[in-house]
């Protein structure tokens, strides 16, 4: 009986033991399954991601071309734009021309008119009176001409300042007058020694020891026969002389002071020591020195050139 019990309970602990080593194979098989799932999902994950990024250069493209595309139709339409404005402009300085023209001969055929009622009107005096003195009749005054300046046409100036970017700020008005009168088609829209004005459009001191100052100006108006008139033209740049050598100069110096001051205190090692402390100075010397300014003297004679034609109308 003894027997037949630790049989069965061999059995048992058989079983049993092989049961347990069943479910641990499946788990670890499970466990596998779960990782190899897990780097698949990681691997879809950054695929997704990938084509995303893929997805938003492509469309940040296609944005761009847009853009693009959008901006060279504007462009067209503004050429043509300015197109049919300048043969709108020439087609109604035809007609203003055509209609003073027209007025000129209309007065011009009046006058002649009255003329000859004043002197054959009426019946002729008797004998021994005198005939009434006829009364002259004025030309009429010329019509108004407009006159265009065409783009590109050179504008003369003498400057009566001097300027400078220690001075001057960016949007700053100054004064000037003409160098040569402004002359089209023979006709003389602004003499020599009109008005003139002009504005800063950039007044740079420059970087310290790199860059040099820049003076940009350009002319805003002119006096002429007929008024002051509103001008837009090209710009004149004046630049500064580079301060560089003066700045390489100025460093040996504060080198060679140092190296004598520590070979005074220290020998050798002292003046080696002292050269490093003078290059030092001598560069943040540099460093805290502005360069020279950008000047344009009083008296300058300077060229411009219009960017966009002008009207002038002469009485």
């Amino acid at each position: 009986m003894m027997r037949t019990t630790i049989c069965v309970l061999a059995a048992a602990a058989v079983f049993a033991f092989t049961g347990c080593k069943k479910d641990t194979a499946s788990e670890a098989q499970t466990q596998q399954q779960l990782e190899e799932t897990q780097k698949k999902l990681q691997e879809a994950e950054r695929e997704a991601a990938e084509a995303r990024k893929q997805l938003e250069d492509a469309q940040r493209e296609a944005e761009q071309a847009r853009q693009k595309q959008e901006m060279e139709e504007a462009r067209k339409k503004l050429e043509q734009a300015q197109r049919q404005a300048d043969a709108a402009r020439k087609k109604l300085v035809e007609t203003q021309q055509k209609a003073a023209q027209q007025k000129e001969t209309q007065q011009q055929t009046a006058a002649g008119g009255q003329g000859l009622v004043s002197s054959s009107g009426g019946s002729s005096p008797a004998s021994g009176e005198s005939s009434p003195a006829t009364t002259a009749v004025a030309p009429p005054p010329p019509a108004p001409k407009p006159i265009t300046v065409p783009a590109g046409t050179p504008i003369v100036i003498r400057t009566t300042t001097a300027l400078s970017t220690k001075e001057a700020k960016n949007g700053d008005r100054f004064q000037a007058t003409l160098a040569e009168p402004l002359v089209v088609d023979g006709v003389t829209l602004a003499p020599r020694g009109a008005e003139v004005e002009g504005v800063i459009v950039e007044s740079d001191p420059g970087g310290r020891v790199k860059g040099v100052a820049q003076l940009s100006i350009a002319l805003r108006s002119i006096r002429t026969v007929s008024g002051n008139v509103e001008i837009r033209t090209d710009a004149h740049v004046a630049e500064a002389k580079s301060s560089v050598k003066k700045d390489v100069t100025r460093g040996a110096i504060m080198t060679g002071v140092g190296a004598a001051i520590g070979a005074i205190a220290g020998g050798g090692k002292g003046a080696a020591v002292g050269a490093g402390v003078g290059a030092g100075a001598g560069t943040a010397t540099a460093m805290a020195t502005r360069g020279e300014p950008a000047t344009i003297p009083a008296e300058s004679v300077l060229t411009f050139r219009l960017k966009s034609p002008v009207t002038v109308t002469v009485k």
